[in-house]
């Protein structure tokens, strides 16, 4: 789809392109990028969905944006997508991509209702003091040098930003604002990052600058991202005949390499332990997902710790192997090089205890029952050692929620340092530090007022994912040319 100042050529359709009826299309990873580009094979190309095939490790769809329930242990999510309205592509797709939830519908319609009807907005998007108002009170607390700062990042040069901090370009007048909490906390950026990546962000978010204290620019779908995006893209490309491979890892790509021209020749992949391979020609697409925020993401629960997975992680040595073979497909270990940076820290508590909603309520001042939004983003912590954030989206937050539950999604940008609660704990005399989710569950109880003092009556389930070994992989410091 093509815009100009008009819709005059937004609606017209492309041609049939000539010789699509020989092609073949194969694609590695069932995330929303591939899933998306075999819609708009389909859809725009023109390409028989039979014709399609995509490969996943996992054995389901969505990548990063999962959501499932597990038995005896509550529900999960690793990630998520915070959205707005100039996800140009995303709301293009969608319009074409049949509603699961209203017969008739696009799932682009559902969404567009929903957040009219519900806008989102934050009525407490700061906290300190275990749950009291941080009252930064939705202001950017921008001095003039901080202001200064921004609009000399803005103006620079990518050449100018490369291979730079954001702690080395902006000053600690900058760093000790309330922009830089909000910002900082809702693209999980940190002071090491890069300074090229900010300016990016900034560019391409500018136009929601003012609804960043009260996250008025975001909006949300009714479920998990899975149930709501994944889902119902999935069930349309079945539909149209795509064929899906679970449980399968494509370990390695062959190239003819010729110049600038190259050719992929071969795929190789693992499936239930047998290995097999596809021979490609002229007319075969290959379209490849490289690295992943959540691969080796481990699971643990309120007793027992999520581990380290430090690999192997096929995403990423998929993307080494290829770069091995052309600098042209670029340098994996610029974002996946260095896990002990980029690693972050999540987990989903799901509620089993009424009076836990109640302590909610009194934090969001909304009512987590009422099938609306409720947080309207995320609540940080500011007095966390983690710099901890939560989030209650619009419940239930999974189709087969029972109504007395509440999920709640948690993050940690400082997961490898003490957290208050690890503090309290080792100044106890003959206490031991907590371990596994615990851990995380005591920040999160500490930075929330659920309680005080340890409450047995209080029952959650508590899933930790992580550490996600490159979750903050986007942003490391980078030259200009180098593109995760």
């Amino acid at each position: 789809m093509h815009y100009s100042a008009g819709n005059y050529e937004a609606f017209a359709r492309p041609r049939k392109p000539a010789g699509v009826d020989d092609k073949t299309a194969w694609f590695v990873g069932a995330g929303l990028a591939s899933m998306s580009g075999a819609a708009f094979l389909i859809r725009d190309g023109q390409m028989a969905g039979d014709k399609i095939t995509i490969f996943e490790e996992l054995d389901l769809p969505g990548g990063a944006l999962d959501g499932i329930k597990e038995p005896k242990k509550g529900f999960v999510i690793r990630g998520g997508r915070e959205m707005e309205n100039h996800f140009e592509c995303l709301w293009d797709l969608y319009r074409s991509i049949p509603s699961i939830e209203i017969e008739g519908a696009s799932v682009l319609d559902e969404f567009f209702w929903l957040n009219r009807d519900d806008p989102n907005y934050s009525l407490q998007r700061v906290t300190e003091e275990r749950g009291q108002d941080a009252h930064t009170d939705f202001k950017f607390g921008l001095s003039d040098t901080a202001q200064k700062d921004i609009v000399k990042l803005f103006m620079a040069t990518r050449e100018e930003m490369e291979n730079q901090t954001i702690e080395g370009v902006m000053s600690e007048e900058f760093l000790g604002s309330n922009f830089w909490l909000y910002w900082r906390t809702m693209f999980a950026f940190e002071n090491w990052h890069s300074a090229l990546e900010f300016k990016l962000y900034l560019h391409r978010f500018i136009h929601h600058i003012k609804g960043l204290p009260d996250l008025s620019a975001l909006k949300f779908t009714k479920y998990n991202q899975y149930e709501s995006l994944v889902l119902p893209l999935y069930r349309w490309l079945l539909d149209q005949g795509v064929k899906f491979e679970f449980s399968t890892v494509v370990t390695d790509v062959d190239f003819d390499i010729r110049g600038d021209r190259k050719q992929a020749t071969r795929i190789h992949w693992t499936s239930h332990g047998q290995n097999g391979k596809e021979e490609l020609g002229e007319n075969d697409l290959l379209f490849m997902t490289i690295g992943s925020l959540t691969e080796n993401s481990d699971e643990g629960d309120h007793h027992t710790p999520a581990q380290l997975n430090r690999g192997p992680a096929p995403a990423w040595d998929l993307w080494r192997t290829i770069s091995a073979k052309d600098p042209a497909f670029g340098r994996p270990d610029v974002f996946a090089g260095d896990i002990d940076a980029t690693k972050w820290e999540s987990c989903t508590v799901t509620t089993l205890d009424r009076r836990i909603p109640e302590y909610i309520q009194k934090i969001c001042k909304r009512d987590p029952f009422s099938g609306k939004v409720v947080t309207g983003g995320i609540v940080t912590a500011r007095d966390s050692s983690w710099l901890l954030s939560w989030t209650v989206n619009r419940q239930p937050h999974f189709k087969q929620q029972p109504d007395d539950q509440i999920v709640v999604w948690v993050y940690a940008l400082f997961s490898d340092v003490d957290g208050v609660r690890d503090r309290v704990l080792h100044a106890a005399p003959g206490r031991r530090p907590p371990r596994g989710g615990a851990r995380g569950l005591g920040e999160l109880r500490v930075h929330r007022p659920v309680l005080r003092e340890p409450d047995p009556g209080l029952h959650l389930h508590h899933r930790v994912l992580g550490p996600h070994p490159d979750g903050g992989g986007v942003h490391p410091p980078r030259h200009r040319a180098r593109r995760p």
